[in-house]
């Protein structure tokens, strides 16, 4: 078992953050211990892992909540949970090109400017 301490050094996060996502119920699984302080077991910080995924590439964190909470449903909710990654996949590539883009503006504007300094 590991605290939000342990958690966040292992997966390279803020405790503020994990606690936060805690709070808004993005982990469904967590339990606590005896003096009510929340405990994470290995499968959880997987999970932890995933919503930080989710978050960092865009999902809101209400679509995360649901994402999170349909895992509770067990293999009823495997269609719903894959579409719902799959959809999210697709939006986080298509941001990743316009990202892609947007770099290599950048770059031919830096390109310019360093030219015109000269």
């Amino acid at each position: 078992m590991y605290t939000i301490k342990e958690v966040a050094e292992i997966v390279e996060e803020n405790e503020h953050t994990i606690r936060y996502y805690a709070k808004m119920d993005l982990f469904p699984n967590i339990r606590r211990d005896k003096y009510n302080s929340r405990v994470f077991t290995e499968e959880d910080i997987d999970d932890v892992r995933l919503v930080i995924c989710l978050a960092d590439t865009g999902m809101p964190l209400e679509k995360i909540r649901e994402f999170m909470q349909l895992a509770k449903e067990g293999p009823s909710a495997f269609k719903q949970r894959y579409q719902i990654l799959r959809d999210h996949q697709t939006a986080a590539r298509n941001s990743l090109i316009k990202f892609q883009k947007a770099i290599q503006l950048l770059e031919w504007r830096t390109y310019q400017f360093q030219q015109k300094a000269k």
